[in-house]
């Protein structure tokens, strides 16, 4: 895979971008993803030394895009964005390639293709029977192999059990770190994202 592609996280919002989608951040191993970059549009070609007028540390002060005060990167995350001392959770695009791939090939040209219906059958037995927010992935199972005998013969072969292990996992693991993401973020220091000197406020 090019280095381009390779994933990284956004110093601001902790989240992963492939690396080609970050913008730079001088003596940051992380970059800046759009997103964040939208909300707080830094020039991070005009960065310079200097004392910050927040943390008081001599350190690579950049200028705010809503005034002419100038504060170190590390103040403007926790001010307009928000940072902590906890551990950052995984979040859920980092397992993005554990989905697994359904078992049958699809002819999406030929609206009669037996495997797109059974992809169609699969699906309304899901909204059925799987609550994956709510249950574990044990309570899945155990709620899977109570109703395996008025089950289609298909979904029992050992394919596609294997296959539907995998996605009750997924989707198990999904639900855990969307939680422990909301909840990371939700105990995060934030300031009240305006400049400390002027309280001038990104437009």
């Amino acid at each position: 895979m090019s280095s381009i592609y390779e994933n990284k996280l956004c110093y601001f919002c902790d989240e992963i971008y492939p690396k080609c989608f970050l913008i730079s951040i001088k003596g940051k191993k992380e970059g800046v993803c759009c997103h964040c970059e939208n909300k707080l549009p830094i020039k991070y070609d005009q960065e310079e030394n200097g004392e910050c007028c927040v943390c008081i540390n001599e350190t690579i002060l950049v200028k705010l895009p809503t005034c002419h005060h100038k504060l170190c990167i590390g103040c403007c995350k926790t001010i307009y964005f928000g940072s902590s001392t906890i551990e950052r959770p995984l979040h859920w695009r980092e397992i993005i390639d554990k989905i697994p791939v359904w078992p049958y090939t699809i002819n999406e040209e030929d609206e009669n293709d037996p495997e797109q219906k059974k992809y169609n059958e699969y699906c309304e037995y899901q909204n059925i029977y799987f609550e994956t927010n709510k249950k574990s992935y044990e309570e899945l199972l155990e709620i899977r192999n109570s109703v395996m005998l008025d089950r289609p013969d298909w979904m029992n072969t050992e394919n596609f059990l294997n296959y539907e292990n995998r996605s009750l996992r997924f989707s198990t693991e999904f639900v855990k770190l969307d939680k422990e993401w909301k909840e990371y973020n939700k105990n995060k220091t934030k300031g009240n994202k305006t400049c400390p000197l002027c309280r001038t406020k990104p437009i």
